[in-house]
């Protein structure tokens, strides 16, 4: 995964991920730096409606299932 802001791009590596106090906690490595992302109920449906729009399923879906892009 990618994260760009302004000031930088970092590589993010997920590692582990657990549900803690009803939030999903994402752990993982930003260039090498250690990153913990926590995402609440109401972030993690906004998440989901934004992936399984319908304008948006199949381009989610092919991007999921589809072929590793050759470097």
């Amino acid at each position: 995964m990618l994260v760009k802001t302004p000031a930088i791009k970092l590589g993010v590596e997920i590692r582990e991920s657990k549900t803690e106090d009803g939030k999903l906690i994402l752990s993982g490595v930003a260039n090498a730096m250690p990153c913990t992302v926590e995402m609440s109920g109401p972030e993690l449906r906004r998440l989901a409606a934004m992936l399984l729009h319908p304008k948006r399923i199949f381009k989610t879906a092919a991007i999921i299932f589809g072929k590793k892009p050759e470097e």
